[in-house]
């Protein structure tokens, strides 16, 4: 239902740090590698591990619990590795790109992207998920050690950036939602209608459109965006569709200092009473992030250190879906 991780929170925190790159105006190799570190606390009745890192309990005692605090160290890598055809205007890339990994989307992708003339430019990409992610099997089992599954978000995802000079963006993902071994609600002694309710297995979609604008010369640039995202999972009580509003703020203070701030707001309405709580689990979602880039670091050419602090909130109708994230990381980014 709701996987609180850092792929969900790259999605739902905050928009675009970043308008899409230009295409290099020469052929050849670009990208991105970035190193570095987080502390991320995770309070989540839904996930079980990110990564390495093993978020959720694995007991609860009963269905009233509220999740606890879990507090983990966690690797921030990003890379890009692009190679730019100038003559055609077209740039294949794999990785994450530079505006999605400061976005904390660290979503693998492959794709293509293509210069269109005065009309702007295009993306397509597959989109995998890059970080094992394990939810509960039954994540409503109580008085017993609940049991581990894989969890993976794959698709695909369209971009027309640019749009015939101006700022607006729009995007479009889509993607198909795994549950290894889904057994929602087994422990409870539901019918199998209500079973069939919480299958968690099914595809997501968002749109989003974005208008950059910026002035005094580019040192202040703000980005506004709406998004509709929709969960259409095969058990209507886990199936819902929501908006989500957000800002991004770019400072430029002068040659070396760049801060860049995210807000949002969202809500989610669901399609059906869950059973085991015989209520809709609606709910509301807020997010804030800050970071702040460095160029030069050491007087190194081409380097960007990094830190930021992340925090994201979803307050549900439904105690045991309550969640939230928060980060802070710091690293090093190299661009080519």
């Amino acid at each position: 239902m709701r996987y609180v991780s850092l792929l969900a929170l790259g999605i739902m925190v905050s928009p675009s740090a970043f308008a899409i790159e230009p295409i290099p105006k020469e052929s050849g190799v670009s990208g991105f590698v970035n190193i570095g570190a987080g502390v991320t606390s995770v309070e989540s009745n839904s996930l079980a591990k990110f990564g390495s890192a093993n978020i959720g309990n694995a007991t609860l005692d009963s269905l009233d619990q509220t999740a606890d605090t879990r507090t983990v160290g966690i690797p921030v890598v990003g890379l890009e590795l692009a190679y730019t055809f100038a003559d055609t205007r077209t740039q294949i890339f794999f990785g994450n790109q530079l505006e999605d990994y400061i976005r904390f989307d660290f979503s693998a992708r492959a794709g293509i992207r293509q210069e269109i003339g005065k009309a702007g430019i295009i993306g397509a990409s597959f989109l995998q998920t890059p970080l094992p992610t394990e939810v509960w099997e039954d994540p409503f089992l109580t008085g017993s050690d609940r049991s581990k599954t894989d969890r993976t978000s794959d698709g695909y995802r369209l971009i027309w950036d640019n749009i015939y000079g101006t700022g607006l963006e729009l995007r479009y993902s889509a993607r198909e939602v795994d549950i290894d071994r889904e057994r929602s609600g087994e422990s409870l002694g539901l019918s199998d209608a209500e079973l069939a309710l919480l299958n968690r297995n099914g595809d997501s979609s968002r749109f989003t459109a974005q208008y950059t604008v910026s002035y005094d010369r580019m040192k202040h640039i703000v980005t506004p965006a709406v998004a509709y995202f929709e969960q259409d999972s095969d058990g209507n009580a886990m199936a819902y569709d929501g908006m989500s509003f957000s800002v991004n703020y770019i400072y430029r203070m002068d040659n070396r200092w760049r801060f860049v701030t995210n807000a949002s707001f969202g809500f989610i309405e669901f399609n059906e009473e869950n059973p085991v709580f015989d209520t809709k689990a609606d709910g509301d979602r807020f997010g804030v992030s800050f970071t702040a880039f460095y160029a030069q670091p050491f007087g190194w050419k081409g380097w960007l250190a990094n830190a930021g602090v992340v925090w994201f909130d979803e307050d549900s109708d439904v105690n045991f879906y309550d969640s939230s994230v928060s980060l802070l990381n710091a690293g090093l980014l190299y661009r080519f």
